[in-house]
């Protein structure tokens, strides 16, 4: 995650190089610069690095624009970004070195996974074969991809996937129901306890992971709307004149729906939460006590099937439809036990994954020389 001091070093190195040898040292350091980490000798491009770190920074910027504005969060997004890298490498080299073999019906079963994908587009409207074709070639060539490096790649991806799949998956024992069944009364424990700090007892990651359950039971049982929702932003800062422009804009948005037209489509259409506008608008359930008030207090005063004027909150308008409403129950032990020993596998599986990698990170020669910008 770090630069660290063996970092400083190798740059304190490179530079004396550079004064002593001259042209030939120039040359190693442009060279250098070309990459961002170095893995057992085998380099990361920086070209690599940039294309997904720039995915990541926009994937944040439009989902949490409030963050992004923070340089803080987008030098972790960098530094994360980085790190995975780091350990894609690491799972390809310990493939090949157990000589694990990627066949070619695998990576011709991925490249047809993966193509399916560009059937349809934005607007879901299904494609000819020539037309799906043609995008797809289009996004391999934003990504400065031709189809062998992009076949190339796939392989390495599958390759790395086998080794988490044989050394860290197949290792990993599922939840015994005595482990959950006690699991799930930690989670009532918690629930009753209408705590918001971490369980004690724990460390942060059991902690968090204990939370995360206990906000699913908890919104499983809870009294609970489920909603649909088109947001139009307003900043914080924004003036008098932008506020009015948003309202004008959802009110219009609110008359169309009124019109007629599919709250779903709209939704996608117009919404600027982009998460939930490809879900056609679906934000899940809303539990009382976590929406802000002004939506809380309009969705629990709906019935089914209802659309709302626009709701004014602190991030923008709201213009909600509500599709579902459910009383609060009492968590039953025998409805959570195979979503809890699923989930419960699953921490398992991460805590071993990250000391698998972890172990390869300790046995392994790793540089890294982040820039600045990605």
């Amino acid at each position: 995650m770090n630069s660290s001091n063996r970092g400083e070093r190798v740059a304190a190195v490179l530079l004396m190089l550079a004064a002593a040898c001259g042209t030939a040292a120039a040359a190693a350091k442009t060279k250098m610069e070309d990459t961002v980490a170095v893995v057992n000798g085998t380099p990361i491009l920086l070209s690599e690095y940039q294309k997904e770190a720039s995915t990541a920074l926009d994937y944040w910027s439009k989902t949490n624009p409030a963050a992004m504005a923070d340089p803080v969060n987008a030098r972790k997004i960098r530094e994360n970004t980085l790190e995975e890298l780091i350990t894609r490498e690491l799972l390809v080299q310990e493939g090949q070195k157990l000589k694990l073999k990627v066949r070619e019906r695998e990576i011709e079963n991925a490249v047809d996974e993966i193509k399916a994908r560009f059937k349809k587009d934005e607007t879901g409207r299904l494609l000819t074969e020539a037309q799906a074709d043609e995008t797809f070639q289009r996004q391999l060539q934003n990504e400065g991809l031709d189809f062998g490096r992009f076949r190339e790649r796939l392989s390495r991806q599958i390759l790395a996937r086998k080794v988490i799949d044989e050394q860290v998956k197949a290792r990993t024992a599922p939840a015994a129901e005595k482990e959950v069944r006690d699991y799930f009364e930690k989670i009532k424990s918690y629930i009753a306890s209408k705590s918001t700090e971490a369980p004690k007892g724990l460390d942060e990651e059991e902690g968090l992971a204990l939370r995360e359950a206990a906000a699913q039971v908890k919104t499983m049982s809870s009294e609970r709307v489920r909603v649909y929702r088109i947001l139009i932003r307003v900043s914080a800062s924004a003036t008098d004149n932008e506020r009015k422009r948003a309202l004008k804009t959802a009110a219009e948005i609110k008359r169309r729906l009124d019109g007629g037209e599919e709250f779903t489509k709209v939704a996608k259409e117009e919404s600027e939460e982009p998460e939930s506008a490809a879900r056609g608008g679906d934000i899940g359930y809303v539990l009382r006590g976590v929406a802000p008030p002004e939506l809380e207090k309009a969705v629990f005063s709906m019935g089914v099937g209802e659309i709302s004027a626009p709701i004014a909150t602190e991030v923008g308008y709201h213009i909600v439809r509500v599709t579902e409403k459910r009383a609060d129950e009492t968590p039953d032990f025998d409805r959570f036990k195979d979503d809890l020993a699923n989930f419960l596998g699953n921490v398992s599986f991460q805590k071993r994954l990250e000391s698998f990698v972890q172990g390869l990170r300790e046995k392994s020669v790793i540089e890294r020389h982040l820039p600045t910008t990605p």
